[in-house]
């Protein structure tokens, strides 16, 4: 087997000698490059995958849980400003129970676990505030959960219930979030967060819950108001509306008089406020059998006798004026003979009521102008027509101060003009780069096929050079063996002088082995020349 691998090498060398120097440098780099990039590629596999072990760690956390892994000999990386550590995949569910039985992180047990040390020794006051450090806590762990964000810091403030307490101070929360770079809560998740918290306390409304991010932006105000009425997010409304407002009247003003020879602005007043209305109507529904009926009959009748009694001012009696009064009020009568009469009829009719609640959302359009400059170059424009579609576009409502101004003026074409040569001097300049680059690309891959062909033409040339040489030897080989036949059958064998021929000292390094092959011959004959002869002759009896 060494022998076999020592004659492989051998060959392989052989070989490598017989390149031309073109080759040997090819070779060389490609031995190079399949070494390197055999020794990367055991480095990279050898590498272990890092996974999150635990996130959003506190400093002393951090530290207590890198001593336990150096304990336990595991590798680590810290990530996230060293609130991540990470550990090899091999390693993290080992290592979490490891270290979550040792209690860490301990920053994190800040829930229900807290009731869990309470005694019957415990105070009603701790009892309250461990009560409510166990809800904040459930609720920033809950929350966490939430895509986007990486922690979550939530405080309440419950009014202590007692006797004297009448209900007018309410639970509040504030709640703190810090979300992952580059992430943005929408204001769904927002609100998902304020009625979260609201849902997880007794006697919380959604109105009385803070929402607020790392950077100080309030999310979700206290005050039943979202982020959507706050002065930042009305800007951004107002000029977002008015951009879109403005584009499309560009493009259809473009499609009229053409591009560039019109410009329109749009400016309008969004209107935040939020109003909350209601009304009542009464219905009656004709048909409808009363609710109550009442029916009063009363019938009198004296002696006819009037007079008697204290006279009043007027000069009638007391008894006068009560008959007077009565016939006033009653709808009956009196006469001097003392006769009344009285009916009464009463009824409750089935009334229903409707009451409507109407919220105006925000964000509707209080007033709008538009302002239009068209380019008086233009032949043939009409502005009745374009002031109609405008308007129509628009929703222009001249009733609440809208206004719209149109007005044709010579456009300043200079500006236009340099930056169309610039831009054509530019695109002349980026064409003549690109066929540069691509002249110089084809350039270096001609540049690299000729190599190839060079290095697979001397290739081709070279075999051809060996195989000649080796032809040629092996033409000049039968000569050299009838010499040496020739001198084993018809000289002695102190006279048998073997010298190298020419064709020998000048052939390749593959002829090396034929050549010691003839050696040991020559050794032969030298040796034993009676078995040499021997053998000789039967080679000639059989082939004559």
């Amino acid at each position: 087997m060494k022998d076999q691998l020592l004659g492989f090498l051998q060959r392989v060398w052989n070989g490598f000698l017989a390149f031309s120097p073109g080759q040997k440098a090819v070779s060389i780099v490609a031995l190079l490059a399949v070494t390197i990039g055999g020794y990367v590629f055991t480095q990279w596999a050898a590498k272990p995958t890092y996974s999150p072990l635990f996130t959003n760690l506190s400093a002393t956390d951090a530290s207590a849980i890198i001593d336990k892994l150096n304990t336990n000999k595991v590798p680590y990386q810290l990530a996230a400003g060293g609130t991540e550590i990470d550990v090899p995949q091999a390693n993290l569910y080992a290592q979490r129970l490891a270290i979550s039985a040792a209690g860490l992180p301990s920053s994190g047990s800040s829930g229900y676990s807290l009731l869990d040390k309470e005694g019957v020794t415990t105070s009603d006051f701790k009892q309250q505030v461990d009560y409510q450090r166990a809800v904040e806590g459930e609720l920033s762990m809950t929350i966490k959960s939430i895509q986007g964000v990486n922690a979550a810091a939530v405080h309440l403030a419950i009014p202590q219930q007692d006797v004297f307490n009448d209900g007018t101070v309410k639970t509040t929360a504030s709640v703190l979030l810090t979300t992952a770079p580059g992430t943005t809560l929408n204001s769904g998740q927002v609100q998902s967060v304020v009625n979260l918290v609201a849902n997880s306390v007794p006697g919380l409304a959604t109105a009385d819950v803070t929402v607020s991010d790392s950077t100080g932006k309030v999310l979700s105000a206290g005050d039943g108001t979202d982020s959507s009425t706050s002065a930042d997010t009305q800007t951004a409304a107002t000029k977002d509306y008015n951009s879109r407002l403005s584009s499309s009247l560009q493009t259809m003003l473009d499609q009229l008089v053409g591009a560039g020879h019109s410009s329109v602005i749009a400016n309008a007043q969004l209107n935040f406020d939020k109003t909350d209305s209601s009304s009542k109507t009464y219905v009656y529904t004709p048909g409808t059998p009363p609710t109550s009926e009442s029916t009063t009959n009363e019938a009198y009748t004296g002696t006819g006798n009037a007079g008697g009694g204290i006279l009043g001012a007027g000069g009638t009696s007391a008894a006068q004026q009560s008959a007077v009064s009565v016939a006033g009020t009653s709808a009956s009568s009196a006469t001097a003979n003392g006769a009344y009469s009285k009916t009464s009829d009463t009824k409750d009719n089935a009334v229903g009521t409707v009451t409507t609640n109407t919220v105006a959302a925000p964000g509707a359009v209080s007033k709008l102008n538009v302002a239009v400059v068209l380019d008086s170059s233009v032949p043939n424009v009409n502005k009745t027509a374009i002031t109609n579609l405008i308007t129509s576009a628009t929703g222009l409502n001249p009733a609440r101060g809208d206004q719209l101004a149109i007005e044709a003026m010579p456009f300043d074409t200079s500006a236009a003009k340099q930056a169309a040569q610039a831009s054509a001097t530019a695109d002349a300049a980026a064409k003549a780069a690109a066929k540069k680059a691509q002249f110089n690309s084809m350039l270096r891959t001609g540049g690299l096929v000729v190599l190839v062909l060079a290095v697979i033409i001397g290739t081709l040339i070279a075999g051809r050079r060996r195989r000649k040489a080796a032809e040629r030897a092996a033409l000049e080989e039968p000569d050299e063996m009838d010499d040496l036949i020739h001198q084993l059958q018809y000289e002695t064998p102190q006279e048998v002088i073997v010298e190298p021929s020419p064709s020998l000292t000048q052939a390749s390094a593959g002829q090396e082995e034929l050549a010691n092959q003839r050696r040991v011959l020559v050794s032969l004959a030298e040796n034993q020349p009676q078995d040499v002869a021997r053998v000789m002759r039967s080679w000639l009896s059989s082939n004559n």
